[in-house]
């Protein structure tokens, strides 16, 4: 199993970053990554137990399940359909209040990948692309965030 993670400082008060990252409506603003985001079945809002179809700009489609959600500090999923080549994907984003304008920012993916595709070799090409996914997300919220903050 392979673990991706990356840290970074967004100087926005906690709530507004953890409000940017979970709400859809906005999401496509600052997200490099997802063509599509669709939570499904009757959800409007993110839960623990709703499932979302999330569609990358490279064509990656990935069922997921929210297995946590606490605003403002955490939401985290689990792959429920992805992929043949993964085997297991996790993902938690976590948002902790530095000072009342200031987040420290955490993304961390759990990567394993099936027997079939090599999985040393295939686990170390899924995380230099998932390092650069994270880090073009994480970037991207943080600059989403303190955009709004130097706008006030």
């Amino acid at each position: 199993m392979a673990i991706v993670e990356l840290e970074r400082i967004v100087h926005a008060p906690v709530a507004r970053v953890y409000e940017a990252s979970q709400d859809y409506a906005i999401r496509y603003q600052w997200d490099p990554f997802p063509e599509k985001i669709e939570l499904l079945g009757s959800a409007v809002d993110v839960a623990v137990g709703v499932r979302t179809l999330v569609i990358a700009r490279s064509g990656l489609r990935m069922e997921v399940e929210f297995v946590q959600v606490s605003p403002p500090h955490r939401a985290a999923i689990v792959m429920v359909r992805g992929p043949l080549f993964l085997k297991t994907f996790a993902g938690s984003w976590v948002f902790k209040e530095v000072d009342p304008a200031t987040t420290q920012v955490t993304f961390r993916y759990s990567i394993q990948m099936k027997p079939w595709t090599l999985p040393k070799l295939s686990e170390r090409l899924a995380c230099g692309y998932f390092r650069r996914v994270v880090k073009a997300r994480v970037e991207g919220l943080k600059a989403y965030c303190e955009g709004l903050q130097g706008g006030e």
